[in-house]
């Protein structure tokens, strides 16, 4: 997880299938926008309190979260 932007001023967090299978509906009710890249899925948004609430829920459920 990084506070950084991308080009577009999106804050952007990086997963495999698996670990968005396990965190869909709290994307979905967040609202938060999602591309497919093959084996992995770009959730991106420009809140940063919406990306920080999705990084708690995964912590929550254990999932592995990488600080880069």
């Amino acid at each position: 997880m990084s506070r950084r932007k991308d080009p577009e001023g999106n804050y952007v967090v990086a997963m495999d299938l698996e670990t968005y299978e396990l965190l869909n509906q709290s994307i979905n009710r967040l609202g938060l926008d999602v591309e497919f890249m093959g084996n992995i899925v770009v959730v991106r948004d420009r809140s940063w309190s919406r990306i920080n609430k999705l990084v708690n829920i995964a912590r929550e459920l254990g999932i592995n979260v990488n600080d880069d």
